[in-house]
């Protein structure tokens, strides 16, 4: 089981064309085999702040997930949105409980 955690800086004026983006980017990947969840946030405390949270099967599920179409064209908004680097972090997860409860 792999979660990935992103945070990104953007551009204000690139914010709403990010969003967009990240709606149709959200339905296509979910569609995928293996994607358990895929969510973008924009932060409370920091407007121009986006996070993204997957949650994903496989490593294999992953990969394939970056060979994708929409992969690709999002990276390209993104790319274009980004103010300064984008952070991501992968996380292997060998088992998960609830928190409470």
């Amino acid at each position: 089981m792999l979660v990935i955690k992103g945070r990104i800086a953007v551009k204000a004026a690139e914010l709403p064309a990010l969003l967009e983006a990240a709606s149709v980017m959200t339905a296509d990947t979910l569609a995928e085999e293996g994607c358990l969840q895929y969510v973008f946030a924009v932060d409370a405390a920091e407007a121009l702040v986006v996070h993204l949270f997957e949650h994903w099967e496989s490593g294999e599920a992953l990969e394939e997930h970056f060979s994708t179409d929409h992969f690709r064209s999002f990276s390209e908004v993104l790319i274009n949105a980004a103010d300064g680097t984008a952070d991501f972090d992968r996380y292997e997860v060998s088992s998960r409980v609830p928190l409470f409860g």
